[in-house]
């Protein structure tokens, strides 16, 4: 076993089984009370900074103007989000939800050891079969808990009273879970066998099933702002810093002997969260602002829910920066591309193309 599989897949599914334990053992009412701390840790620690390294990405591997002009229109997609978010809720969480199970996917897809083959109906299959029960476990086993932090939510965009009039019903929670996670398990056990003839690609579902399957025994065992906080801390975004490091910190997501040490992979986790610091500090900042004028009790769980605002807010303009940097489509970016250059790396996909971004 590889260092980077030891710690990029076996320590974040020990931590999640141990958490499971841990509230199958003390009850519902340890894990309800843990709530907020994946999300708080996640503010500062790995979770939060592995998207705010987005703008640092951007500038390592296309330079300063273009970065310019990528983030102004990353810009106003989160302000489009917000606006969204705050006049029509409802939708807004429908379409955060879907957009969740795609990344949430498509990142643990990538970040298996073979490559989801070429095709949208590959990537879809691959981001439902990995992405679906994540989400479907939790809202099927815990529906009034999951309507509540859906209430609280909209409360805090959209006044006192809106999250009562908005707040999705229980019963419809639980079926929308259960249908999540029958579309998940169907699409994983679809694609093990359209990809049987594949060398090694069946195995790849099967590491996948055992992923899925200990993931989902914390989303049964724990409150679901817990599980999918932890499940967001110590598995997607943890993932997401090895191809984070291999753009600002190549050393320490290179597949050398011994590039995967805990010195070289705390040297390249510093790195990236030193680069993510210029998004990072004005995100803080808004988010002390919100907790403080909107939050009458100022509780830990007020700030998580605060932070999952967040969340909705810049997924779409992240997962966006991401695709453009896979797919190449950037041309609005620049007047003539340039001599073309492969990249090794972007955050949740790894990159190898032609184009103008090639400054790294």
């Amino acid at each position: 076993m590889s260092h980077g599989q030891l710690a990029f897949r076996v320590v974040p599914l020990a931590v999640l089984v141990t958490a499971a334990a841990a509230a199958l053992l003390f009850g519902n009412a340890w894990s309800a009370q843990m709530a907020a701390v994946p999300w708080l840790v996640a503010l500062v620690v790995v979770g939060l900074p592995h998207g705010a390294a987005d703008l640092a990405v951007s500038r390592r591997l296309c330079g300063w103007p273009a970065t310019v002009r990528l983030f102004a229109a990353y810009g106003a997609v989160m302000a489009v989000v917000m606006l969204a978010l705050v006049l029509a809720p409802r939708p807004m969480l429908v379409f955060f939800a879907a957009l969740s199970i795609w990344h949430f996917g498509l990142s643990h897809a990538h970040g298996q050891s073979l490559p989801v083959p070429e095709g949208w109906q590959w990537l879809t299959l691959a981001a439902v079969a990995r992405g679906a029960s994540v989400l479907g476990v939790p809202l099927a086993v815990w529906p009034v808990e999951t309507a509540a932090v859906v209430t609280d939510l909209v409360r805090f965009v959209g006044g006192s009273t809106a999250g009562s009039l908005i707040a999705f019903a229980p019963g419809t929670v639980r079926a929308t879970g259960a249908y999540l996670t029958a579309a998940g398990l169907t699409a994983l056990a679809w694609e093990a066998i359209a990809t049987r003839r594949h060398p090694g690609t069946p195995g790849r579902s099967g590491e996948a099933f055992v992923d899925l399957l200990l993931i989902g025994l914390l989303g049964v065992a724990a409150d679901p702002l817990f599980s999918i906080g932890l499940y967001f801390l110590c598995w997607h975004a943890w993932r997401e810093m090895r191809p984070l490091m291999a753009v600002i910190a190549p050393p320490a997501a290179r597949g050398s002997a011994g590039a995967d040490d805990l010195a070289t992979l705390a040297r390249g986790m510093a790195a990236v969260h030193i680069a993510a610091i210029p998004l990072l500090i004005p995100t803080w900042a808004a988010l002390g602002i919100g907790w403080w004028l909107l939050s009458a009790s100022h509780s830990p769980r007020d700030l998580a829910i605060l932070s999952l605002v967040v969340y909705v807010v810049v997924t779409p303009s992240h997962e966006a920066f991401v695709e453009c940097l896979a797919s190449g489509r950037l041309w609005f970016l620049w007047p003539a591309a340039p001599s073309s250059a492969s990249i090794l790396m972007s955050p949740s996909v790894a990159i190898r193309r032609t184009g103008p971004c090639q400054e790294v």
